[in-house]
């Protein structure tokens, strides 16, 4: 058995943004995203379902198309949420953030 931890990150921004693989589990994928303010992701669609849980920060996550088009609703610590596959979303990081992905 190994023990492991989450990366560290800079709770003042100076971190940058990046996605580091934790794990693989049947052709799955585990990552924790580290996200800094004013980051923000084109719409996409995954071909499966997602669950992403916000660790640390606050990110406001659009549903169903552009922010403008869709629905966006703003996540903060302890907050998850379940995308369908195939599903239009987009994110904005609006302070540093930490999500745990599993894809």
């Amino acid at each position: 058995m190994q023990k492991l931890s989450l990366p560290q990150h800079h709770k003042d921004g100076t971190g940058g943004s990046k996605t580091v693989p934790l794990t693989g589990i049947a052709s799955q994928r585990v990552s924790c995203k580290t996200c800094i303010p004013g980051d923000k992701t084109s719409p996409t669609q995954a071909p499966t379902d997602m669950f992403v849980l916000v660790l640390d920060g606050q990110i406001d996550i659009s549903l169903g198309g552009t922010p403008l088009g869709g629905e966006t609703i703003r996540f903060v610590a302890g907050d998850y949420i379940v995308i369908p596959a195939n599903m239009t979303h987009s994110l904005a990081c609006m302070e540093t953030a930490r999500l745990l992905i599993f894809e």
